[in-house]
């Protein structure tokens, strides 16, 4: 396929190196050295936003963390892009910027409100959170929740920080429900408040059981028609590194991948099962190509449905990703495959994010879709950066930081890393504490540098 004609699209403003408009740096993560084997959440406080205490069963808001990732070199996983030095594309790799959603929830509704109304929309209105603990208040990923309103029961599974994401309006569900916890011989249950940004925690009585090992299990649901051949290349050092960097006595990680293309090119999906043989796998997909497609949209709404259903997900693993990448939009006029909203929600029934990364060209249908896809499940949409920042950086609109005022400066790397990062977050958040959580109350963009949360690794 060609290359998607380049739009100058929507503001989406990616995660900042945040600065004061004087000039110096106010916080930073750092990320964590290559040979340590299991990263765990040191959670780095930067003025207001303090933890606020939140009883069993009750509700209550506490301060938020926000990752901001990007570039490795020889010292640092981190590097800011300014207008004076604007992401270059070329040997460096693709070049990706970061924007989270759920961070920035009341920004994103605004966003939603005002956006296209050709694409449906998930009900996002009066988002909760449901945290389980354990005896000693550590987060318990894969625990089963219940929630009964309006005589309907829906099923979520808490994610690696223990927590799921609530939006009853989108079920059709009503704010009053009660949510029941099922973890091995354990049962706790609680009335939900349905107050937005309210937390419900559901503390067990005995300690968590976790597998020796961490394990992830990580998907790529990666569109192959013409025009992705750089992507795909980035989706090659991904595996390489996360096979060079996490694949340790204290982590196992799996990894498959599902492309697709479009009706009426030859193969329209085809599936590579999970491996913890991550060499192997490598091997396996070495020859993934750039090629096919025809019309503009792709159909990536099967790409993302079969890695939900067909791929073998570990019920135990700690955490459940999948990254969808493309760079046009899914067919939405096919009726006979489930919807982006469909497999949203089943990702969340299974626990499973669905981070997503807009390459270059992506139109704001497929911003519609992918943004969605991502916060609906708690994850985190990235956009690939073609000449910085400005109208010529497409895949994300024009980022704006919003701190410093008219700066444009903000946190971008190569996309390769900014994947890492984010399985290196998952494992983290296992031993963080599942309260903090970013955005609650007030969005992390509309607070002074100073006063932001951010997850070291």
């Amino acid at each position: 396929m060609f290359r998607k004609s380049l739009f100058a699209l929507l503001l989406i403003p990616a995660f900042v190196n945040c600065k004061k408009a004087g000039g110096g740096d106010v916080a930073r993560t750092e990320a964590e050295p290559a040979d340590r084997a299991a990263p765990t959440a040191t959670m780095a406080e930067r003025g207001a936003g303090a933890d606020k205490g939140v009883a069993m069963g009750s509700t209550g808001a506490s301060g938020g963390e926000m990752a901001r990732h990007g570039e490795k070199d020889d010292k640092s996983d981190v590097a800011a892009a300014t207008p004076t030095t604007p992401p270059v594309q070329g040997a460096a790799g693709v070049r990706a910027g970061e924007w989270d959603d759920n961070a920035n929830y009341r920004d994103y509704v605004k966003w939603l409100q005002e956006s296209s109304r050709s694409v449906a929309r998930l009900d996002v209105r009066d988002r909760q959170f449901i945290v389980v603990k354990d005896s000693k208040g550590k987060p318990v990923p894969n625990c089963k929740i219940t929630i009964a309103s309006n005589n309907t029961e829906t099923s979520l599974i808490t994610m690696a920080s223990g927590r799921a994401l609530w939006f009853p309006h989108a079920y059709g569900a009503s704010n009053t429900a009660t949510a029941t916890a099922l973890c091995g011989e354990s049962k706790v249950s609680a009335k939900l408040a349905g107050q937005l940004d309210t937390i419900t925690q559901l503390v067990l009585q005995n300690e968590r059981a976790l597998p020796a090992r961490r394990t992830i299990d990580l998907a790529f649901v990666l569109d192959t028609t013409g025009s992705m051949s750089e992507e795909i290349d980035a989706v090659k050092q991904t595996i390489r590194m996360v096979a060079e960097k996490l694949s340790t006595d204290q982590t196992d990680v799996r990894i498959g991948l599902v492309e697709y293309k479009d009706r009426g090119d030859d193969v329209v999906t085809k599936a590579y099962p999970f491996s913890s043989d991550l060499a192997g796998f490598s091997r396996s997909v070495s020859g993934l190509a750039a090629s096919g497609g025809g019309d503009l949209p792709e159909d990536m709404q099967k790409g993302v449905q079969e890695a939900l259903e067909k791929l073998a997900w570990r019920t135990d693993a700690v955490s459940r990703m999948v990254v969808v990448i493309a760079d046009a939009p899914p067919h939405l006029d096919y009726q006979d495959e489930k919807t982006f909203a469909d497999s949203a929600k089943l990702a969340a029934s299974k626990g499973i994010k669905l981070f997503t990364v807009s390459a270059s060209g992506m139109d704001d249908t497929g911003q519609l879709v992918m943004r969605q896809m991502a916060q609906f499940t708690g994850a985190s949409n990235m956009f690939v950066l073609r000449g910085g920042a400005g109208p010529q950086s497409v895949g994300g609109g024009d980022p704006k930081s919003s701190c410093g005022g008219t700066q444009e400066q903000y946190a971008s790397g190569k996309l390769d890393r900014l994947i890492l990062n984010k399985v290196r977050q998952e494992l983290a958040a296992v031993d963080a504490d599942p309260t903090r959580i970013a955005g609650i109350g007030k969005d992390e963009s509309s607070k002074p540098c100073n006063e932001r949360i951010v997850m070291a690794y």
